[in-house]
């Protein structure tokens, strides 16, 4: 390193933080759930602490908001490259022309997503959040991803849900991560709800139930389907080995499955990179 880290957030205009005792916030919010805050800046090192304080009794939570179509892409686009490795670099335009087609639904997604797509042997174009079911079909898929992303499932569910519901009748393939599980899950009738405290970390161990297998997990969500209103036609596939919570389902009877973790994470446990190629090898 040339220079602090101090001076580097400064040089570069980014927010830390320090003088925190992270330990003792870990125990609060393990008792009393997540609370709201407040990150604040002022040159003069003077703060309103009561003006701040209210501010964060104010805010409402991330109930009833949908937040992917603020960080979803608003144009369709193609993506070819696969994955980095050390020495090459990323694998530029990797994907082949006569590939399965995957139509992936970004509420967020991350690019790792799209770059184990093409790794597992798909050609990928990306829609909108709010991309219809006739706007996605138009793009010829053979499959359908949905995305990770922010806010209330039940929120961005309000336009999502009845496209892949449609999706689900005509028997498209369907692969969810993290939002995209929570998507799913409601659309064949499951209710999700906002976790006392959310799943966060790199560390997360969930118990994969065809086999008993423990997979090493990277998880960031707040929200979580619940596994007690799961439909007759959908099983539970991964379950949360910290709290019990459902980590990943499919239905019986149409080729659509789901998983709330992070299996493209990077850095991360690489664990569950089968998903991917699961997924693709249905398209083929």
């Amino acid at each position: 390193s040339t220079q602090h880290l101090d001076a580097w957030l400064k040089a570069n205009g980014r927010i830390g933080l320090s003088g925190v005792d992270t330990r003792a916030l870990t125990r609060a919010i393990r008792i009393g759930g997540a609370p709201n805050g407040v990150i604040a800046h002022s040159p003069n090192g003077r703060f309103d602490i009561a003006a701040l304080q209210q501010k964060a009794r104010d805010w409402p939570g991330l109930e009833g908001m949908d937040l992917a179509k603020e960080v979803s892409s608003t144009q369709s686009y193609k993506w070819s490259d696969g994955l980095w490795t050390l020495g090459e670099g990323y694998d530029v335009d990797a994907a082949q022309p006569d590939a399965p087609h995957v139509v992936a639904i970004d509420f967020g997604l991350k690019r790792n997503i799209l770059r184990n797509l093409v790794a597992a042997g798909a050609r990928v174009t990306v829609v909108p959040a709010t991309a219809t079911f006739e706007e996605v079909m138009a793009h010829e898929p053979d499959g359908v991803f949905l995305s990770n992303g922010p806010g209330d499932p039940a929120a961005t569910g309000e336009y999502a849900v009845p496209v892949i519901r449609q999706l689900l009748e005509i028997g498209k393939p369907i692969f969810g991560i993290c939002l995209g599980h929570q998507m799913l899950g409601l659309a064949v009738g499951a209710k999700t709800f906002k976790m006392h405290q959310g799943h966060r970390g790199a560390n997360h161990p969930v118990k994969r139930a065809e086999d008993g297998k423990v997979e090493i997990t990277s998880m960031n969500h707040g929200f979580a389907v619940d596994a007690e209103t799961l439909p007759a036609n959908a099983e539970a596939t991964h379950v949360s080995l910290f709290d019990g919570s459902l980590a990943g389902l499919r239905l019986t009877d149409k080729p659509a499955f789901s998983v709330q973790y992070h299996p493209e994470a990077s850095p991360g446990p690489q664990d569950s990179h089968y998903l991917f190629e699961q997924f693709v090898s249905q398209l083929k």
